[in-house]
């Protein structure tokens, strides 16, 4: 009777383990070695079935017709790498040195109070990632004021709306809609062009993390879960994209046509005039807004403090090379991405055990700088240009082309994206970074084969 009840805590607990991983947005195979570590550190076996919305759980010592099931559902999503990096550091712990269950427990409700960062910072500090953005597309100063005001009003809106337990979609629809719609108001009140402060608009509310979960897992079997992921990140895309339409349909108005305030456009002309960077100044610019702009992401996924050095450098060189090979060597650019975010790949392999961090919590945010916000944007104005045709005129044949081709353009170079950084975790995935080197495992790989 009595290991019947300690079997049911036990269980209690994997399932809670499981649960705040799948909430801080692990993928799929980490939250199942995660849980293995646990049930064998406490001395039981584990059969473990995952989808996006639920976990089942059995656990038993000898004989698998006397184990324990339990199911939950789970419907609250979000992004927490320190609880993630937390959990795992704790599954290891549990395995070499067996834990005690009790102590096990203490410890998982000190990592769910843990707050990383403060509101006041996130608040402040991941506007910054907008700001980085749009310097990075061409943008001038003024255009970054009006991104940070507009990524800041957008982030806060959405954070309080998720927090008090809003449809996750419908919170990006309302964060996308104001963020768009603060741009082009500021740009019609002042006269000003907001091309590039547009085309980063939404970006800091594309679900990266998700698109590029759903493909480690289809990556590595778990094929349910990958396609509920990707099913959601198209989702949360459509409703920005909605969110972005509707602004843009707000201000084509003719009430708007001449809302004109004050004529700015002669000081903005004077801005992006003064400032013109060149070879290793702007090769040193592009490296400094790179890493930027992945801090922002990487406070936005609440990223361990312990790993925001690594994450500055990885996106930093990643994006310098990206530019390098695109813009300076005329590489193909999805061809140029792959390569950069590849290198980030396994690049974080080597400085996972350095930070005991798992890789994959530094290299999504080293990545999203990368993520084709022009090309996107392109794709956008074409299919609002054919849903707000005036008097039924239909679109031009080389609009439809060019509109297809940034769409399929941007799909592939999300697939050259999420890939990149896939491709070093499934191939060194038989192997832990835990206190190796990569030049170890490499070896190991190769001397298998």
């Amino acid at each position: 009777m009595n290991e019947d009840k300690e079997t049911g805590k036990i269980l209690e607990l994997l399932t809670e383990i499981g649960e705040m991983l799948l909430i801080s947005g692990a993928h799929t195979a980490r939250i199942i070695r995660n849980l293995e570590r646990f049930s064998q550190g406490l001395g039981y076996q584990s059969e473990i079935v995952l989808t996006y919305s639920g976990i089942v759980i059995s656990i038993y010592k000898h004989n698998i017709i006397e184990a324990k099931t339990l199911a939950r559902s789970i419907k609250i999503k979000g992004l927490n790498f320190e609880t993630i990096s937390e959990i795992s550091i704790l599954s290891w712990d549990v395995l070499e040195n067996k834990i005690p269950f009790k102590e096990i427990k203490v410890a998982i409700e000190l990592i769910k109070l843990k707050k990383v960062y403060r509101n006041i910072e996130l608040y402040l500090l991941i506007p910054f990632a907008s700001v980085a953005l749009c310097f990075l597309f061409e943008g001038d100063w003024i255009q970054a004021l009006i991104i940070y005001i507009s990524t800041f009003t957008g982030f806060y809106v959405r954070r309080y709306l998720t927090l008090n337990q809003h449809n996750h979609l419908f919170a990006l629809y309302i964060a996308a809609t104001l963020s768009t719609f603060i741009i082009h108001f500021i740009g019609l009140l002042f006269n000003i062009q907001i091309e590039q402060a547009l085309i980063v608009s939404i970006l800091y509310l594309i679900p990266g993390a998700v698109m590029i979960n759903s493909f480690i897992d289809y990556l590595e079997g778990y094929f349910e879960s990958g396609t509920a992921r990707i099913i959601y990140s198209l989702m949360a895309i459509l409703m920005l994209s909605f969110g972005f339409f509707t602004s843009n349909m707000i201000f084509n108005m003719s009430i708007f046509k001449e809302f004109n305030v004050f004529d700015f456009s002669n000081f903005q002309a004077l801005l992006r005039t003064s400032f013109h960077p060149e070879n290793n100044t702007l090769r040193i610019l592009k490296f400094i807004l790179g890493g930027i702009t992945s801090l922002g992401f990487a406070l936005m996924f609440n990223t361990p403090k312990r790993a925001l050095w690594t994450v500055f450098l990885l996106g930093a060189l990643g994006y310098l090379i990206k530019y390098i090979l695109y813009q300076e060597l005329d590489i193909n650019l999805i061809l140029s991405i792959f390569i950069a975010s590849t290198f980030v790949g396994i690049s974080g392999m080597y400085f996972a055990h350095r930070t005991h961090t798992p890789p994959i919590i530094f290299m999504i945010p080293a990545v999203i700088n990368m993520i084709p916000g022009l090309i996107s944007y392109k794709f956008m104005i074409g299919m609002i240009d054919w849903v707000g045709a005036i008097n039924g005129h239909k679109p031009s044949v080389e609009s439809v082309i060019d509109t297809f081709s940034y769409g399929i353009t941007t799909t592939f170079i999300l697939f050259a994206l999420a890939f990149g950084v896939a491709f070093p975790i499934i191939v060194f995935k038989s192997y832990t970074v835990k206190g190796k080197d990569l030049n170890e495992l490499i070896k190991k790989l190769f001397a298998r084969k």
